[in-house]
């Protein structure tokens, strides 16, 4: 007996038929009940739309077809599949290369290449037709927008109802924690304070989860937060396949387009507080040294300062410090006008043992108690509160492997229970219990959380390391001690911020400088 995998979706038009979905699974479920084949799966879409790589039962199918689950792949028409005749042609390469067929039910018969002219042009004038209507489309939404007799809103927005077309509704509890997320902000509380501290009032978002920190910036700065709405800043380009930014002159504005839940003057005022914030915020991170070695570094060939890059390799990630004149012009030319410098690159590992050499050559410095109690007594000596915190982190790295192991089950679990909940949705939609709507609606967000529970299982899986007995773990965390270098490192820190600059030569030679201070 021949399997089958079946996909079914909607097009535009159809979409305002009631039933639609559930009647074209239906008649192509007992279509291949008749033909005597074996239903392996099926694929019911229930996103719209004509961008391949946004239909999740499509990218399954795409995935299916390399793993040997059927023989015949069935379609409605070629149009039901896709509009577009560069994902046609890619379609027909992964039948090709495994060894499947492709059944038309609209037409009744198998593809066959002898059909590829035929079905190329239908292709083309299928993405033609797409492209031609989604013109339309958009251009009556813009319309209606430019004539304010329509927003067009299709997505959910946290703090509003949506009872008729483009009519809306405050929220009530929604739109109180919107406006206790606004007095945080006012009070100077960063967005990853005011996701923490609403998620543990209650808030929550459409789906269910928890509201992110992005989530509630942009929610703070968009002035829908006092009801104008701004429409038409991007738009999508059907030869890309991309959105694309509009510019700010074609943008839309609609005031008073939803009920306000705080006054325009009140989210300038908090917005004001915001930026202001975070322009503090960026000017401290340009005025403070970032790595160990920031602006100490100074080429003793050209001048300039050393700067701090990164690469990966399969060894891992590297550190290196260039020279700038390097890194603006490469290597030294002939022509001195056109810069450049042949000073060597120091890798980060390489200045740290230098110092621990030099720190271990002047050991005596800290060899008094007097020095080492007057040292430890300051906030930064040893940095021990950086210190206790990395060791934290070590033993709980090492030690979690407990916790994760039931977490790990608890996500399997709550896995296996929303798969389980897809396949009675489906059931019901092929029975008629449910209509188009909600299986859509609430196939999207089961799909979503299937999507992220999977990839939260996968990163535990990937981290797990045996660890058997306890005498193990203590290892584990003796080698992160080890292999960190933390109490070095303490000290090389210290130990630097005596030093002014340290002076790089080409033949490997180091000056060093220490800080002048006078108290």
């Amino acid at each position: 007996m021949e399997r089958v995998g079946i996909y079914n979706r909607c097009s535009t038009e159809e979409e305002s038929q009631r039933n639609a979905l559930a009647s074209q699974a239906l008649e192509s479920r007992e279509i291949a009940e008749k033909k005597g084949w074996s239903i392996t799966e099926q694929y019911i879409e229930s996103q719209t739309g004509t961008v391949a790589y946004k239909r999740s039962e499509y990218q399954r199918l795409l995935a299916d077809m390399e793993k040997d689950r059927f023989d015949i792949v069935m379609i409605k028409s070629i149009d039901r599949l896709m509009r577009s005749a560069r994902d046609w042609y890619f379609f027909l390469s992964r039948l090709t290369e495994n060894s499947l067929k492709l059944y038309i039910y609209i037409e009744g018969k198998f593809y066959t290449p002898e059909d590829n002219l035929i079905s190329g042009i239908k292709a083309i004038l299928a993405e033609d037709f797409s492209r031609e209507l989604s013109k339309k489309i958009r251009n009556a939404h813009r319309r209606r927008q430019e004539k304010k007799s329509g927003c067009n809103i299709t997505c959910e927005m946290f703090g509003w109802n949506k009872v008729a077309k483009d009519t809306y509704e405050v929220n009530i509890k929604e739109a109180e924690y919107y406006r206790t997320a606004f007095s945080l902000a006012k009070e100077g509380k960063g967005f990853y304070t005011i996701s923490n501290m609403l998620y543990e009032l209650g808030a929550r978002g459409r789906n269910g989860q928890r509201i992110s920190e992005a989530q509630w910036r942009k929610m703070l700065y968009t002035p829908r937060a006092h009801g104008t709405m701004i429409l038409n800043t991007r738009i999508y380009n059907f030869d890309t396949k991309r959105y694309e930014k509009v510019p700010e002159n074609d943008w839309i504005i609609m005031e008073h387009a939803l009920p306000p839940i705080v006054s325009k003057e009140y989210q300038e005022e908090v917005v004001e507080i915001m930026k202001k914030k975070a322009k503090g915020a960026r000017e401290r991170k340009e005025q403070g040294k970032k790595y160990d070695f920031t602006r100490k570094l100074i080429c003793a060939e050209c001048g300039r300062t050393y700067y701090r890059t990164c690469y990966h390799t399969k060894a891992g990630k590297k550190v290196v410090w260039k020279c700038a004149a390097f890194l603006e012009g490469g290597r030294k030319k002939e022509d001195e006008h056109l810069g450049g410098c042949d000073n060597r690159h120091l890798p980060e590992e390489e200045i740290y043992q230098y110092m621990a050499g030099v720190l271990s050559d002047h050991k005596e410095m800290f060899d008094k108690k007097e020095q080492l109690s007057e040292m430890c007594r300051t906030k930064e000596c040893l940095q021990k509160e950086h210190l206790q915190k990395r060791l934290m982190h070590a033993i709980s790295k090492s030690l979690k492997e407990g916790e994760e192991s039931g977490e790990l089950s608890k996500l399997e679990k709550e896995h296996k229970k929303l798969m389980g909940k897809k396949d009675v949705l489906m059931e019901k939609l092929l029975r008629g219990v449910i209509e188009d709507e909600d299986y859509e609606k609430y196939s999207k967000n089961l799909t979503e959380r299937i999507y992220c529970l999977a990839e939260q299982i996968a990163v535990i899986k990937q981290e797990k390391e045996p660890y058997n007995n306890y005498e193990m773990r203590l290892k584990k965390i003796e080698e992160a001690v080890k292999e960190e270098n933390l109490i070095e490192k303490a000290l090389l820190k210290e130990t630097l911020k005596k030093i002014d600059l340290i002076k790089v030569h080409k033949d490997g030679r180091f000056e060093i400088y220490a800080a002048m201070k006078t108290s």
